[in-house]
Formats: structure tokens, C-alpha cells, sequence
């Protein structure tokens, strides 16, 4: 016997003669030395044994005390639908095969005289087990997809381009917000396409069909009026004259993806505007476990405070630009405390310069950074003459 499966192969034998069931396990078991049989008198005592112990595969006879094979069929299939049944009787007729077919008997044999009948039955539970351990481990790799898919905001279309007919998996209905209960075509997915974004899909997909690549990021309004991103790939398949008759693809929703790739965008624009030729010291900080690092710094700063960007960059601001008295530290905390806090600050402050202390206008605009810390912006402008 070909040696298909690797992992053993758990069978209970329920037949209300025991020294007959013994002998049937002993053959079973010499055909192959992955087989277990273990054997049960009725039942009762199967329905224990199934509750207690792993089972392959159930052998059952027909006639037995209590429940007859059909009815101890139907209560394995209540709480096992899949699990393999093979009904190993000497009763044979086409009334009990036909009633074992209805209440879901995976195969049906008829006891007999010689060994052949045991490597038979061998033969048809190794097959039923394997054809088992295949379909459940399809239905887990589909489960693991469908929780890969869910993770990575990513799902898979296919569309027949005979028939127009197309093809979601879950999570393209739920990026698209959609009921998994209503039909979908071509057409229902442009209508979902955001307006402005609806004449390059068309070119795009107009275009693979013709050859080229179909790799392309828009925007879909979902079914409640949500603005998404999305970005689509897709293959096609060819009839034998070389012209597309489908095309299979994977979408995902980049929408975090986008909005941090515009925070970004928006977050260098002000850095740039803030940087670019200001007459005031400006520094970058970012905060690390609540203490204010210097990220960096502009020309100003250095021609004022008297320190490069490059000694400053990961220093804590306490030990470059606060004064050392205890006014000072303290007033440094509550201002720290307030840019923690999401508020700005515009207050008159003391510090240290290359030429002494002097005092400043301090304005600190706090910002989240791209990695999600709070960091901040702090200008300084000298009023030390304007004081008084």
C-alpha cells in the first residue's frame, strides 16, 4: 500500500461481536503500521470512545443492540459531519446501502470470507481519511488567507470577460463596504470608483487589456460615502488565439498608507517654510519618554546660541539652552508639561547665548511626528531691548 499519509491513523471498529472485531483489527493493522484500531461493542460505548479519544475514521457494523449502524450513523454525523464512516457489514441489501447513503456514510462493504476483504476495507479507509486530511487542511489555508487578507487589507477579484462576471472575496467587500449578499459586476465596481479618479482606471484597464501592465492606486467612494485608497494588480489569462477571456487581481486598502504619506508631505512643506531664511532661532524637537530632544536646528539658531546643528542633534534641551537657576528649570517644566499636553505656548523666557543671557519670545507649536511621537517646534525671537 502506497505510504500517502505520514501521520498515524486512529480507527474504532464498533461491532457488537468482539472476538470478530479483535480479528478485523488485527488484519487492518498488517496492512499498514500507521493504522490504530481500537474497538467498541455498541454505540453507546463508540459515542464515548469518539467524545474521549481521537478517531480517523469510524467502522461500523450494521445490526448491533441499542442502535443499528444507520442510527449510530445520523448521531456521528450530528456532532462529526466530516469524520469518515465506513459501514462494514454482513447485512447487505440495496435498502440499508441506500438508507447509509442518505444519512452520509462515506463508504459502504460487506463482510466476507479471506483477508482480501480486510485489505479492501484498509485500502477505503486510507483513502477517506487522506481525501479528509486534504479537504481539512484546504478549508484551514483558506481560513489562514481570509486572516492574512483581513490583516494586510488586501483581497482578490477575478473577472470573466466573456460573461462580465466578477468575482470578491470577503475583504473586497469589506473594502468596498459592501454586502457580501449582493451581486457585483464591472460595471458596479467603476460606479464605486471616486469621480475624478474613473477615466484612468478605464485607460488603465483599457490599456491591460492591450498588453501592458494593469498596476494602479485611485480612490473608491464606499457604500456609506467613504473616501478610500486602493491599490490594484492584475493577470491575465488567454484563450488559445491570444486574446484576455480573464483576469485575476489583488486589491488593498492604502488609505493609512496615503494619509501618512500627505502627513508626511505636509509636515516637510511647513518644516521648509519655517527653515527657509528666518532671521530667529527655530529648533525641532521630538519628545522621548516626555523629555524634548533636539532634532535640529537652523542657521540663526547657531549664529545666536553659538552651538552647530550637528552638536545639538540629540541632546536634551535642558542641557544646552536652560538656564541653570531654579526659576528657570521650573518654568521649563511647565512649559514642557504644556506642550505634552497638545497646547501651544507663547511666553517671555531667559536663556543662554554666546554673548549672555538674553531674553526671548518663546512660541512652541506642538506636532505629532511621522512615527507617531509628539514633538514640537519652538521660535525664539530676542526682546531683551524691549523689556523694561
Amino acid at each position: 500500500m502506497e505510504q500517502a499519509l505520514q501521520e498515524s491513523i486512529e480507527v474504532l471498529h464498533v461491532d457488537d461481536d468482539p472476538d470478530f472485531a479483535e480479528l478485523a483489527a488485527t488484519f487492518v493493522e498488517r496492512e499498514d503500521d500507521r493504522f490504530t484500531v481500537r474497538t467498541a461493542t455498541g454505540a453507546d460505548e463508540a459515542v464515548d470512545r469518539l467524545e474521549e479519544e481521537r478517531v480517523d475514521c469510524v467502522v461500523s457494523d450494521y445490526e448491533m443492540p441499542g442502535q443499528n449502524g444507520i442510527e449510530f450513523l445520523k448521531t456521528v454525523r450530528e456532532r462529526s459531519p466530516d469524520l469518515p464512516f465506513v459501514l462494514f457489514t454482513g447485512k447487505g441489501s440495496e435498502e440499508i446501502a441506500s438508507e447509509a447513503i442518505s444519512a452520509g456514510v462515506s463508504d459502504y462493504l460487506q463482510k466476507g470470507t479471506g483477508t482480501e476483504r480486510y485489505e479492501l476495507l484498509a485500502n477505503r479507509i486510507l483513502t477517506h481519511v487522506e481525501q479528509a486530511r486534504t479537504q481539512q487542511e484546504l478549508e484551514e489555508r483558506e481560513a489562514h488567507l481570509r486572516q492574512a487578507q483581513t490583516v494586510a487589507d488586501l483581497g482578490s477579484w477575478k473577472l470573466d470577460l466573456t460573461t462580465e462576471e466578477l468575482y470578491w472575496s470577503s475583504e473586497v467587500y469589506h473594502i468596498f463596504g459592501v454586502p457580501e449578499d449582493e451581486s457585483v459586476s464591472y460595471t458596479r465596481f467603476l460606479d464605486h470608483v471616486y469621480p475624478e479618479d474613473r477615466d484612468t482606471v478605464e485607460a488603465a484597464w483599457t490599456a491591460a487589456l492591450e498588453g501592458a501592465e494593469y498596476d494602479i492606486e485611485h480612490r473608491i467612494v464606499t457604500d456609506d460615502g467613504t473616501t478610500r485608497w486602493v491599490h490594484q494588480r492584475a493577470e491575465f489569462e488567454v484563450d488559445e488565439s491570444g486574446n484576455p477571456n480573464s483576469a485575476f487581481g489583488v486589491i488593498q486598502d492604502i488609505t493609512e498608507f496615503k494619509q501618512r504619506e500627505q502627513r508626511l508631505r505636509e509636515e516637510r512643506d511647513r518644516r521648509e517654510a519655517l527653515f527657509r531664511n528666518p532671521t530667529d532661532p527655530i529648533i525641532e524637537f521630538e519628545f522621548h519618554e516626555e523629555t524634548p530632544i533636539i532634532v535640529t536646528t537652523n542657521g540663526a539658531f547657531t549664529e545666536v546660541f553659538g552651538f552647530e546643528a550637528g552638536v545639538v542633534a540629540g541632546k536634551p534641551a535642558s542641557e544646552i539652552l536652560i538656564p541653570a537657576d531654579e526659576e528657570s528649570r521650573t518654568r521649563h517644566q511647565e512649559i514642557k508639561q504644556q506642550v505634552l499636553d497638545g497646547e501651544p505656548v507663547d511666553t517671555t523666557v531667559s536663556r543662554l547665548t554666546r554673548d549672555g543671557p538674553r531674553e526671548f519670545l518663546l512660541r512652541v507649536f506642538p506636532i505629532d511626528t511621522t512615527d507617531g511621537r509628539r514633538g514640537s517646534y519652538a521660535i525664539y525671537t530676542d526682546v531683551t531691548g524691549d523689556i523694561g
